[in-house]
């Protein structure tokens, strides 16, 4: 499968660099009635940045400087701008790669590389926008409610001994600040951000009208392997800035089109192993080529042989990761796309070799995968039961009625939904219609103890950047959207990487999921209409086996998992074990990998004689399916 998080490398990475500049550029300061050693400790620093007089003084900065994805070619330059109590923005330009952040007072905004506005209302956004806020507005100097900064101990910046203190904001993100014991200068500060657990590291201070301003800030988002470097070429306190560059532009940018001048298309998809396709055309080609439509992906991808042999541009090497780990992605500029009615123009995209991603697993070979900032132009229904698509100017579109509506924030370009697993703690899982299958985090399963006292088995999870392992489990209910399903059958992460490495997330909810529901994707609005199809009481798990399968290049069937304790592992299969012959059928004569998978979600009781080689050798085992979870 293809899960969320493998495609987003590139607006996380500089989100989360340049958002918290300001909380060093509009320096932090003492609170004035702690007391103790807290008190002491801010009251050096408040003198260290030049004294109180001197930092009130400031009621704006503007920054311009170079900018760096370290190891990836990716470098540019930004601006960025500040004003009391709390507003900010930032411009960030990397070759024909552009984005632009902010906040006004109330909305956190982003416009991405395709000109596309989001507005940033999940949680852990809020959160880490409030701690930010509490640094920039200098409540360390006037003091107020819902906010508390303790000592911490000792700890090390670039091997210099730095005094540590714990800030707690009412409802904020978690943050430690490192101050180096000899300058009392803010060297460090670590947060947890939207985009994970992440490290800003201050330098090459200056002072500035004065007061210090750190011309060196490093960020490092550990989850991803991401490292970006910011050096400023100037920084001038109480610029002239205007205040509409703290706001959020109108609309999005415009860049696709109805041929038909309607504001509405359909689109029939085929469904495979639980995967949304469509047929896109790509500008410079004569025939279309089949893409992955994932709700998971922030950036829409192009298969890295297709880029190569279109001769498109290439903006540097981008680190991510997903179910499986580390996947790395190239930027690239698309001259344009086709889908059915609707045209995009040029549009910023990344290569990566997705062609053979789905082969050997779904004998399906795709061009590439439409993620948020193709498919966020508009309001798209699916309908899973009719394989039918259809794609709605925002502006235009009207619910049917009879739909429940879901409040769906969204968090890194994809929706977050409220999920209850058996009355449990409700969850915020993200919404993917690039995962065949639903994953429950392993630390929402350990908190709420869903998964304590069930058998789990288990099983491999494919995606981008690899294998990861999970535990399948049959739960009594989900409920999304207070919309309840018997008897889900459902994967917990129990590997370190992947989607276990994603902060801030308890699931997400995948086709297995969603196909039981016409599913309305409102990005304007941040919200999912779901309403129950002829799917919604289909079985949830057929598999009477335990095999996990893959076609080899010549036709063969190789086992690449035996789920333990299933009826497959009681027959003596295992990982490894080429399939010859099912019965009397070899399995080079089955038209599709589907075929074979089929035998084994029949009825219980049915058996099968199957011929397989194994290290070198011929064995012919017994399997008689029956339900296993």
């Amino acid at each position: 499968m293809i899960s969320a998080h493998e495609k987003n490398a590139l607006r996380t990475a500089l989100f989360a660099a340049a958002a918290p500049l300001f909380a060093a550029l509009a320096p932090l300061s003492a609170a004035s009635a702690r007391g103790g050693a807290a008190d002491d400790l801010m009251r050096r620093h408040l003198n260290a940045l030049g004294g109180e007089a001197a930092v009130k003084a400031v009621a704006t900065v503007l920054a311009r400087g170079e900018i760096e994805i370290t190891g990836t070619g990716l470098r540019g330059s930004i601006e960025s701008r500040s004003a009391r109590p709390c507003l900010s923005s930032s411009d960030i330009s990397l070759g024909f790669i552009s984005i632009r952040e902010g906040f006004d007072g109330e909305r956190i905004w982003l416009v991405d590389p395709n000109g596309g506005l989001q507005i940033r209302r999940d949680e852990g956004s809020l959160a880490y926008q409030r701690t930010i806020c509490a640094l920039e507005s200098q409540r360390y100097i006037f003091g107020g409610e819902g906010l508390s900064i303790e000592p911490a101990g000792r700890d090390t910046a670039g091997g210099d001994s730095c005094d540590a203190v714990a800030l707690a904001v009412a409802g904020g993100a978690p943050c430690r600040l490192l101050f180096d014991g000899s300058t009392h200068l803010l060297r460090r500060m670590e947060i947890r951000a939207p985009e994970g657990f992440t490290v800003h590291t201050y330098g090459d201070y200056r002072r500035v009208q004065g007061v210090m301003y750190p011309f060196l800030q490093r960020t490092e988002l550990p989850a991803l392997g991401q490292r970006v470097e910011i050096r400023y070429a100037e920084i001038v306190p109480n610029a002239r800035i205007d205040p509409a560059t703290f706001v959020p532009p109108a609309s999005a940018e415009r860049s696709h089109r109805f041929a038909s001048g309607r504001g509405v298309a359909d689109a029939p998809f085929e469904y495979r192993y639980r995967h949304i396709f469509v047929p896109v055309r790509i500008e410079g080609r004569d025939e279309d080529l089949l893409f992955l439509v994932d709700s998971g992906a922030s950036m829409t991808v192009i298969d890295s042989t297709v880029a190569a042999d279109l001769g498109l541009a290439s903006g540097g090497v981008l680190p991510g990761a997903g179910a499986g780990g580390a996947a790395n992605f190239r930027m690239i500029r698309v001259p344009g796309l086709r889908l059915g009615d609707i045209e995009i123009s040029e549009q910023t995209a990344v290569a990566f070799p997705v062609a053979g991603l789905l082969r050997q697993f779904e004998e399906t070979e795709i061009g590439g995968i439409l993620g948020y900032d193709f498919l966020s132009r508009f309001t798209i229904r699916i309908e899973y039961d009719r394989r039918l698509l259809t794609f709605f100017e925002p502006d235009s579109f009207a619910p049917a009625g009879g739909e429940t509506a879901v409040d769906a924030p969204l968090m890194r370009s994809i929706f977050s939904v409220p999920v209850t697993l058996d009355g449990a703690r409700t969850g915020s899982f993200l919404l993917d219609t690039g995962a065949s299958s639903s994953i429950v985090q392993g630390a929402y399963a350990r908190e709420t103890g869903v998964s304590a006292g069930r058998r789990g088995l288990e099983i491999a999870l494919r995606g981008a950047g690899g294998e990861e392992r999970a535990e399948l489990f049959r739960f009594d209910t989900l409920s999304i959207g207070g919309v309840a399903i018997t008897e889900p059958v459902l994967a917990v992460a129990t590997g370190p990487r992947g989607l276990a490495a994603i902060e801030n997330v308890d699931g997400l909810v995948g086709n297995d999921v969603l196909e039981r529901f016409t599913v309305t994707l409102d990005y304007r609005a941040q919200r999912v209409l779901l309403e129950r199809n002829g799917l919604f009481s289909e079985p949830f798990f057929r598999d009477r086996s335990g095999l996990q399968l893959a076609r080899k290049p010549d036709g063969r069937i190789m086992i690449v998992n035996v789920v333990p304790e299933s009826p497959a592992a009681r027959a003596g299969f295992r990982a490894g074990d080429v399939i010859t012959a099912i019965g009397r059928t070899k399995a080079a004569r089955f038209g599709s990998l589907r075929e074979a998978i089929a035998l084994f979600e029949g009825a219980e009781g049915t058996t099968y004689r199957i011929e397989i080689e194994r290290s070198r050798g011929r064995h012919t085992l017994t399997l008689t399916l029956e339900r296993y979870i």
